[in-house]
C-alpha cells in the first residue's frame, strides 16, 4: 500500500457525516468561478506534477493507493509563507523542497482563499487549517483509508452529481450542495466519482477535540 493508505483507532462522534449549516452555494460557486479565472494558473494538475512526489502517489489499478486522473486538480488555498503558484496538496507524500516549512496550526490563508469561501472558514467557532479545493474529474477514487484521530474534515460540495458519493464505515452517503458538513475520518472511508461531471469540494481539517467540545 501507499503510505498515505494509513489505519488508525476511530474515534466515536456519534456521526458519520453530519449536516452543520446551509450557505449560499450560488455565492460559493461564484468565488469558485472567480479562484479559476483569476488563480488558474495556480492551479495543481497531477499530470503537470508528478515531479514533486517522493514516490508516485497514485496507482490506477486501486490496489495500492489512489486513482487520481492526469487532469485532476487541487487548489492549496492555504501555505505558511507568501508564495505564488501550483503547490502540493498532499505535504507527507511531497519531497522536502516542496513542503511548507513553515507550517503550523494557524490558518495562513494565501492570495487565492478570499471572498465568501473565506468568509466561510474565518467564521467557524473552531480552528481549521490545509484547506484545499479539489477538483476531481469522472474516474477518480480515493480508495478506503483513515485520517489520524486528532484531526477531522470539513467538507463544502461546490459542484457534485448524484453518481459521486462516499462509503464512510460501509455506508453509502451522498453531499448535497449547499451545506458545510462536518466528516468523521477517523472512520474507514472512501470516495468515487462515478458520474460524467467534475466533483469540486472545499474542504480543511478541524481539531477533533473542538468538534468534541462544541458538539457536547
Amino acid at each position: 500500500m501507499k503510505r498515505y493508505i494509513e489505519k488508525h483507532e476511530s474515534v466515536d462522534l456519534g456521526f458519520k457525516i453530519k449536516p452543520w449549516f446551509k450557505i449560499d452555494i450560488d455565492k460559493l460557486r461564484s468565488w469558485y468561478i472567480d479562484l479559476e479565472n483569476n488563480y488558474g494558473s495556480w492551479k495543481f494538475i497531477m499530470g503537470e506534477h508528478q515531479h514533486v512526489w517522493q514516490e508516485p502517489i497514485v496507482d490506477m489499478t486501486g490496489k495500492t493507493g489512489h486513482i487520481i486522473p492526469d487532469d485532476a486538480g487541487y487548489y492549496t488555498l492555504c501555505w505558511g509563507s507568501d508564495v505564488d503558484g501550483p503547490l502540493p496538496f498532499e505535504q507527507g507524500q511531497s519531497k522536502i523542497e516542496y513542503r511548507d516549512h513553515n507550517d503550523d496550526d494557524m490558518l495562513n490563508p494565501r492570495k487565492c482563499f478570499n471572498g465568501y469561501a473565506y468568509d466561510i472558514v474565518s467564521n467557524l467557532p473552531l480552528r481549521s487549517k490545509k484547506w484545499v479545493v479539489t477538483d476531481h474529474t469522472p474516474g477518480t477514487k480515493l480508495i478506503t483509508h483513515q485520517d489520524s484521530p486528532d484531526k477531522i474534515r470539513i467538507h463544502i460540495p461546490i459542484y457534485v452529481d448524484n453518481s459521486s458519493n462516499w462509503i464512510i464505515d460501509g455506508e453509502e452517503m451522498f453531499m448535497e450542495p449547499g451545506w458545510v458538513y462536518i466528516v468523521n475520518t477517523t472512520l474507514p472511508h472512501s470516495i468515487e466519482n462515478k458520474g460524467t461531471s467534475n466533483r469540486v469540494h472545499l474542504y480543511g481539517k478541524v481539531w477533533t477535540e473542538d468538534v468534541q467540545r462544541l458538539f457536547s
